[in-house]
């Protein structure tokens, strides 16, 4: 830790470059678990949140995968989960799909956080959120319902104009620029509120999708969760 310190680079670039050292020399194999972020804050002698930094700036690379309720681990190309990098984003993968996608504001409300929401930001549990929900629509037929999070910091945006495209009016209003993260793959079950707005039933199987978004300078910027009929859109993945 001493002669890390030394470098002029900041102790989460020291921690993160480290790690990449260690996974370079095959310390730790693809597919293998890393030590927990309690593990590396008693070897390292480092914050939380130096060390939360460092793992966040290699799963943004690609390099690490963080599994919820598994732990963080090397990237071996076969997780669920992936960088963003990788993919389309939803708007585009349905554009080369040869469709047209519109959007609809459906609710704005204050939410708290939960501690998975709250790791993300850097915040405490329960601490409070605003919630957007939106629905939608591929060539006029409703496909997907959003649930976007922000900090409270991102309130005045709710007197902008959320029914077109989210990243313009961060761009345009807070110079905010998404940069990085990483994406969750599930399966859920409709709830009564999405049953009514995709138009199917309750309890039918949805494909899920979290988003855990960083801007321009690594900071986190919010976390999307889109529920989506799986007859009506398929992901697409760029070799």
């Amino acid at each position: 830790t001493a002669n890390l310190k030394q470098s002029s680079l900041t102790l989460y670039e020291q921690l993160a470059n480290k790690i990449l050292n260690d996974i370079n020399h095959e310390k730790y194999l693809p597919g293998a678990q890393i030590p927990t972020e309690l593990e590396l804050q008693r070897s390292t002698g480092y914050s939380r949140s130096t060390v939360r930094h460092a793992l966040r700036i290699l799963v943004n690379k690609g390099v690490l995968v963080k599994i919820h309720g598994k732990g963080t681990f090397v990237q071996d190309g076969t997780s669920n989960e992936t960088t963003r990098s990788q993919f389309f984003s939803l708007t585009n993968n349905v554009e080369n799909l040869g469709a047209s996608i519109s959007t609809k504001l459906v609710d704005i409300q204050p939410t708290r956080a939960s501690k998975e929401q709250a790791e993300f930001f850097g915040i405490e549990p329960k601490t409070p959120l605003l919630k957007l929900t939106r629905l939608r629509y591929v060539d006029k037929s409703p496909f997907c319902v959003e649930y976007i999070y922000f900090t409270e910091e991102f309130s005045s945006i709710t007197s902008e104009n959320l029914n077109g495209s989210l990243y313009q009016v961060l761009h345009d209003q807070f110079n905010e620029v998404p940069a990085g993260g990483h994406k969750m793959f599930d399966i859920t079950k409709a709830s009564t509120s999405e049953a009514f707005l995709l138009n199917v039933e309750r309890d039918t199987s949805l494909m899920q999708i979290t988003d855990f978004v960083y801007d321009q300078n690594d900071h986190p910027l919010h976390i999307t969760r889109q529920v989506i009929r799986s007859d009506k859109y398929k992901y697409e993945l760029i070799q």
